[in-house]
């Protein structure tokens, strides 16, 4: 009779009982079970070619109403504040704002960006003495947005008006100076613009110093370290404002007078100067209950404007709250490619094929980057990339980044690029028919445009695979100022910012003065260089750490932004355009109202050696000293403000 099993070894038998036997036998079931079939569970309870970042669009309004400025014009509105139209909108009736300069300009379209998203009203007139000639009896406005330009400072009555705005309360804010020489030979205009002394009427610096408290991100010193490259090669070291030849920032220099406040300077290259002598950029002079705002170089002359303003109106006032969209995207733009191309440059440069470095040596280093700082990808996929050759995507590459994407909670929308002259519906045409017979179709929710021009993107918009589509996202070109957009009733315009593998000096500012305005980034990495690259600069072992700082550097700086992809942040935008408010102070409580049908919304609120003590209607996140990100939770907020603990802020 067997009463056991003998395994085993030299010396003396051992022997397990049956039930023992089972047990083991049943354990390793488990473990085979658990090993190997999760990831088969996983494959049949998740359904890797449904894109659930299509699911929101179907709970967009049917309509969307827009806050329009300058819409409410009644009488009654003038002395309450605030008109309610059939569309539940609130229009608040707000300060008004009076730009000086060509509507049509970059300083003129900035401005107009900046006033619908802050929800104030704007007139614009060409010159100073054509709204000193109009003004009459209208009142006097929130502030005055003045291109120099468009003054005649050789008239002493334009510069009587300037004056008379000021003892009135109106805020003047010159995103331009006048002319050196108007400047040394007038006492009245270096008075007016807190300038005591012309010290040198240009100057080139060797770095910038942009103070905390001004532009959100803090405190930054944009000056080379010794062995650093030289400025402007290669984008290393890019300043923003006006820069000579050798890439250095160049400015009048000025000395300023009392009743002054700077927000940024230049570090003269002289180490021998006086820190209070270093050559004034930005500044405000006080006058009374009116502040004049100086920007001496071209840091207006682009989208900075829109943040700088910002920043300035928070300069202004005791409070300033505005609605933001509090988003943060990361976008890999043309990733992943699926087919097998560019063989000779790919062995050159990697010695793989470009399949394998996407998959095994991208997609691992680009993860773990973007999980450290709690980014979600939106990965921009390009079947291919050159339409002519003979190499075609392998639809079981297509099956595995879906899979994978899904479980980042990665967003896959489609690229409109190649490299190829093929025309973007022919592209797409060919894509969609890829997507539907390697995986059975598949919803894309975001489509990337890149520098694709208008027609071009309503053209692709009409094909059948980006039927879909609720965002497309577009490179920021020069002289873009459209930040957001509604490119119909439900599909929004995202702008993105090539500066990922590029992170400058210039590209910092840039993003402060976004994130100041709006609390929305989108960055894009262009992956084209990883799989054509041009020379051994553009493999992705010379451009990922570029990669890393990127995400590093804005990752640590805006910890407080909510990480978002592209889909996500499609149905904040809806919400921004589609929210009117309201706020008033009373003692320490500030009321916002917001209109009916927005839903939540996120705010930015801006004190002076304040703090919240309460909020009831929503939460609040502190983002530094004096500024905090604001949920509004529904139709009414109330903040109760109290001073400020020094030693909360150590």
């Amino acid at each position: 009779m067997i009463t056991g099993t003998c395994i085993g070894g030299s010396g003396e038998d051992k022997m397990i009982s049956r039930r023992n036997f089972f047990s083991i036998v049943t354990l390793m079931a488990v473990l085979f079970f658990l090993c190997m079939g999760t990831n088969n569970l996983k494959d049949w309870w998740n359904d890797y070619t449904v894109n659930t970042y299509t699911e929101t669009a179907e709970n967009y309004p049917s309509r969307i109403h827009l806050y329009i400025p300058g819409n409410d014009t009644s009488e009654e509105a003038a002395q309450d504040g605030t008109d309610h139209d059939g569309g539940g909108n609130l229009y608040a009736s707000r300060d008004m704002v009076v730009l000086i300069g060509d509507g049509e300009g970059i300083y003129g379209r900035a401005v107009r960006e900046w006033v619908m998203y802050s929800r104030r009203k704007m007139t614009e007139y060409a010159t100073l003495s054509a709204y000193a000639g109009a003004k009459e009896d209208a009142g006097w406005p929130e502030m005055l947005i003045i291109d120099s330009k468009c003054v005649d400072w050789g008239e002493p009555g334009e510069t009587d008006f300037l004056a008379a705005c000021v003892e009135q309360g109106t805020h003047l804010v010159f995103s331009s100076l006048p002319d050196v020489s108007v400047i040394e030979d007038n006492d009245r205009v270096r008075n007016l613009l807190g300038i005591r002394k012309v010290k040198a009427r240009e100057t080139a610096a060797a770095g910038l110093h942009l103070y905390e408290g001004f532009l959100l991100g803090g405190e930054s010193i944009y000056l080379p370290e010794e062995g650093e490259k030289e400025a402007g090669k290669e984008g290393e070291i890019v300043f923003p404002g006006e820069t000579n030849g050798a890439g250095a920032p160049v400015f009048p220099w000025y000395l300023l007078s009392s009743g002054t406040k700077v927000y940024m300077k230049g570090i003269p290259g002289d180490p021998t100067v006086d820190t209070e002598d270093y050559p004034a950029l930005i500044w405000r002079k006080s006058f009374g209950t009116a502040y004049v705002f100086a920007v001496n170089g071209g840091y207006m002359e682009g989208i900075e404007a829109i943040g700088l303003l910002s920043a300035m109106s928070a300069e202004m006032y005791s409070y300033e709250i505005y609605p933001v969209i509090n988003a943060q995207n990361m976008v890999l733009a043309g990733y992943p490619g699926l087919a097998d191309e560019n063989r000779e440059g790919m062995e050159r440069f990697y010695g793989w094929s470009l399949n394998d470095v996407f998959q095994e040596v991208l997609w691992p280093n680009i993860s773990t980057v973007l999980n450290r700082y709690e980014y979600k990808a939106t990965c921009m996929l390009t079947p291919q990339f050159d339409y002519t050759d003979a190499a075609f995507p392998d639809p079981e590459q297509l099956a595995y980044f879906l899979k994978i994407f899904r479980e980042a909670s990665a967003e896959v929308g489609l690229s409109g690029l190649c490299v190829s002259d093929t025309p973007v519906g022919q592209k797409l045409e060919e894509d969609g028919r890829f997507v539907m017979d390697a995986v059975g179709g598949y919803e894309f929710a975001s489509f990337y445009a890149g520098n694709l021009s208008g027609d071009e993107i309503e053209t692709a918009l009409q094909s059948d695979v980006l039927s879909s589509v609720v965002t497309v996202v577009r490179n920021y070109g020069e002289g873009d100022t459209q930040i957001i957009q509604l490119l119909s009733e439900h599909v929004t315009g995202q702008m993105a910012f090539d500066i990922g593998f590029e992170y400058n000096y210039k590209g910092d500012f840039l993003v402060k003065c976004l994130e100041t305005a709006l609390g929305y980034l989108n960055v894009s990495f262009d992956m084209e260089r990883v799989a054509y690259p041009d020379g051994k600069e553009d493999a992705w072992e010379n451009i990922s750490p570029h990669f890393g700082t990127t995400v590093a550097a804005i990752g640590e700086t805006f910890r407080e932004f909510d990480r978002t992809t592209v889909s996500e942040c499609d149905m904040r935008i809806h919400q921004f355009f589609a929210m009117d408010y309201r706020d008033n102070r009373k003692g320490d409580r500030i009321r916002i109202q917001i209109s009916e049908g927005a839903g939540s919304g996120w705010f930015i609120l801006r004190t002076h050696n304040e703090t919240i003590g309460e909020l009831e209607g929503g939460s609040w996140r502190r983002l530094e000293k004096d500024a905090y990100l604001i949920e509004a939770q529904g139709g009414e907020v109330i903040i109760t403000m109290e001073p400020a603990d020094a030693r909360f802020y150590k």
